[in-house]
C-alpha cells in the first residue's frame, strides 16, 4: 500500500490567513518525459522563492489529469510545497 500523507490546507484557507502580497505558481503538464524532468528542476528552483502554493492544470477535458496528479504528489512529497 502506498504511503499516505496528511492533506494540505485548503488554498482558500491559506489565502484567507495570509497577508496581501502572496503569490503562487501554476504549471502545465509537459508532453514528454524529458519535459517532466525539466519541470521538476524548475519547481525545485522556483520553490526557493516562497510561493504560497503550486497548482497544476488538468488540460482540456481532463486530458492531462493523471500526469497532473503525479506532478501534484511529487511537488508535495518531494519538493515540499503546498500543492493543488
Amino acid at each position: 500500500m502506498a504511503q499516505q500523507y496528511a492533506d494540505d490546507k485548503k488554498v482558500s484557507d491559506l489565502i484567507a490567513q495570509t497577508k496581501p502580497g502572496w503569490f503562487s505558481f501554476e504549471y502545465f503538464p509537459p508532453k514528454t518525459d524529458e519535459g517532466v524532468k525539466n519541470l521538476h528542476k524548475r519547481i525545485n528552483r522556483m520553490t526557493t522563492l516562497g510561493p504560497l502554493f503550486t497548482d497544476f492544470t488538468w488540460g482540456a477535458g481532463g486530458s492531462t489529469s493523471e500526469l497532473s496528479l503525479q506532478l501534484t504528489s511529487w511537488a508535495k512529497n518531494t519538493a515540499g510545497t503546498v500543492s493543488n
